[in-house]
């Protein structure tokens, strides 16, 4: 359910002028049947669904407002910052 995250701890991240604020990146989820249903979900659909499930309306739409690289640089220093990272591909380590 959106908002029930409302009360965790929280990260703030600032893309050029624009603040973002987010529940930590390891508090997203508070079950683990909502991670059993995320993993299935297509690669490409898990970044959307993090974030729509993440964000509240207001965050959501300075979101929609950034560029894709700077969506990247938001999601890494989201993990990051909840010590969580993700592996780099061997198509991307070579290029």
């Amino acid at each position: 359910m959106k908002g029930q995250h409302m009360t965790m701890e929280r990260f703030h991240h600032t893309v050029g002028k624009t603040k973002i604020t987010l529940p930590k990146f390891d508090q997203v989820f508070t079950t683990f049947g909502e991670v059993r249903a995320f993993r299935r979900l297509e690669t490409g659909e898990q970044m959307f669904a993090l974030i729509e499930k993440a964000a509240d309306e207001a965050n959501l739409k300075k979101i929609d407002g950034l560029s894709f690289p700077e969506v990247q640089e938001l999601v890494v220093a989201w993990q990051r910052d909840a010590g969580v990272t993700v592996g780099e591909s061997s198509a991307s380590a070579t290029s």
